[in-house]
């Protein structure tokens, strides 16, 4: 097929104002008005087609497709893309990078805030339920025997900070009765300390085979203590003596239902071993009761102390699956 030459059009005079290239007339290098280059000719670079003409169309040399649509690295088609139809399957991510190559770091985000879900309890303690324990511990007697002479310079330790935090425990009720709320000072050291003595206890019942650190926040623990030491506490539990005291008094369920709990983990901590020396690991079971029994216990007596506001529930689970 060849392309069919017109004759010269009619000269125009440049300087009128509505002098412009005839819309039937082809500019060079395009084909006349409603037809088509040959095929595997393109349009030449760097022109544009005339007034009132559009380009043609795209065409890929003869025996080759089109090459898909896709998107910059890392990032979806839009929605409403009229190219995302032209996409072939579905998207996929970037690759990794090549060995050797770091990948790059992403965009830093604060952590979220506690508790996690709304309706959590102030207080919790988790437990890493999937923790390698060497089956040396589990040799029955012996194992438990030597974590316990392990943890002396621990049990200093507590009875040193137990000084502090009781001293401060007889001027907690200020800030609550002034301001609402309980110090941030007593949750280092008074809620440290319920904490370390957590971590300390779940180490001598076999419950993790890292050896507790010398902390009362025991960060990358894999026994973990937290306190939202944002909550609200009504002024009227700062009253010197009375607040403690009513306390106590509707805390009576809670020390009863305890009572029963502590003669079943003594039971329990006869046979911790088993689990450890067969399968090198803690039983769940252990984790479900004794490691409940300690977190009840832990609501209790920051409860007791007036660390939170919310009365403690009749359970042993965390309270959030996220935790």
């Amino acid at each position: 097929m060849t392309w069919e030459t017109q004759g010269p059009a009619a000269p125009q005079d440049p300087r009128a104002p509505d002098a412009q290239q005839q819309p039937d007339q082809a500019a060079p290098g395009y084909p006349p008005p409603g037809q088509q280059p040959p095929p595997g000719q393109q349009q030449p670079p760097g022109q544009q087609p005339p007034p009132g003409q559009q380009p043609p169309p795209y065409a890929p040399p003869p025996g080759q497709q089109p090459p898909p649509y896709a998107p910059p690295p890392g990032q979806a088609p839009p929605q409403g893309d009229p190219w995302a139809s032209q996409q072939q399957g579905p998207y996929t991510p970037p690759p990794p990078p090549p060995p050797g190559q770091q990948a790059p770091e992403p965009m830093w985000q604060p952590p979220p805030a506690y508790p996690l879900a709304p309706d959590a309890y102030p207080v919790n303690i988790s437990f890493d339920r999937e923790a390698q324990i060497n089956r040396l511990w589990g040799i029955p007697i012996v194992g438990q025997l030597v974590r316990w002479v392990l943890l002396i310079p621990h049990f200093i330790v507590m009875f040193l900070v137990a000084i502090v935090a009781a001293i401060q425990l007889l001027v907690a009720w200020i800030p609550v009765l002034i301001l609402g709320r309980f110090p941030g000072w007593g949750y280092r050291w008074i809620g440290g300390l319920l904490g370390y003595s957590q971590r300390v206890l779940a180490y001598s019942l076999l419950m993790t085979g890292t050896y507790p650190p010398f902390s009362l926040s025991g960060e990358d623990y894999p026994i973990t203590v937290r306190y939202d030491e944002g909550v609200r506490i009504n002024r009227l539990w700062g009253i010197p003596i009375i607040g403690h005291l009513v306390r106590a008094l509707v805390l009576i369920p809670h020390f009863i239902v305890l009572w029963a709990l502590f003669i079943l983990v003594w039971f329990l901590a006869l046979v911790v071993w088993v689990p450890v020396l067969i399968l090198g690991r803690q039983a769940d079971l252990i984790y479900t009761i004794v490691g409940g029994s300690y977190r009840w216990q832990l609501r209790t007596v920051a409860y007791l102390f007036m660390m939170v506001d919310r009365y403690p529930p009749f359970s042993l689970g965390e309270d959030d699956p996220r935790l």
